[in-house]
């Protein structure tokens, strides 16, 4: 008889520049070590029962992923957690899990918003009122057009503003700026940080690659009764 595990966990230090899919791999193996038996598809080419929540962009940092696993051993959530954590790699491991049921909504459907930080050294100093009063006129916008490649590959404008649940300024110094924002993050609707990240600078007129921004996943997010509610 198998079981529905959800799992949340974090992916931190050099684990942050592995891709989803090799973190995929990673953990099947991880499994192997640990004597978890998980449960696969039927037909030519059955893979692991596994699902997650919206793919993590390489080389940001996460504190809350989650994943469901489907495992074939009659075994504690206790127990699952302590065996797994065993086999991973520093900078991997799973902190909290539940037993859920097959009519428990996947992650894919459930996801629509991530919490984010983004934490950008300065070329400059900056004052306080200027970056307040240019997050405030951002988020106070109606819209916040970009243009980008459609599938076919025409250029079409899209406006963002959507997008963005909350917005604001964290922390301040001569030599830092940390921002948090909570944005769409799942299957219905997501905003890439790749496209969020330049505009920031740009607003704020900072001249650094946007590649140089620092940015660590809080959590992931499901919308219940009008409510932000973590998936675990």
């Amino acid at each position: 008889m198998s079981k529905l595990i959800r799992a949340k966990y974090k992916k931190e230090d050099d684990m942050i520049f592995i891709s989803h899919l090799d973190l995929q791999r990673l953990l099947q193996r991880a499994f192997r070590r640990a004597e978890i038996n998980l449960s696969y598809s039927q037909g030519f080419n059955p893979h692991p029962k596994m699902s997650y929540g919206n793919a993590l962009a390489l080389g940001v940092e996460s504190q809350g992923e989650y994943v469901d696993i489907e495992i074939e051993d009659d075994i504690s959530v206790e127990e699952f957690l302590k065996r797994i954590n065993e086999q991973l790699p520093k900078g991997v491991e799973f902190i909290k899990g539940e037993e859920i049921t097959s009519q428990t909504p996947s992650l894919s459907s459930e996801i629509e918003y991530g919490e984010y930080l983004f934490n950008i050294d300065l070329d400059k100093p900056l004052s306080k009122e200027l970056v307040k009063t240019r997050v405030l006129e951002l988020i106070k916008s109606e819209s916040i057009m970009i243009t980008k490649k459609n599938k076919k590959g025409k250029l079409v404008e899209s406006n963002i503003r959507p997008l963005i649940k909350t917005f604001d300024l964290v922390v301040l110094d001569d030599n830092r700026a940390t921002f948090e924002a909570i944005i769409a993050t799942g299957s219905k609707a997501n905003l890439n940080i790749n496209t969020l990240i330049p505009i920031l600078l740009e607003i704020l007129d900072i001249n650094i690659d946007p590649k140089e921004a620092e940015t660590i996943r809080r959590d992931l997010y499901a919308v219940k009764e009008g409510e932000l509610v973590t998936p675990l």
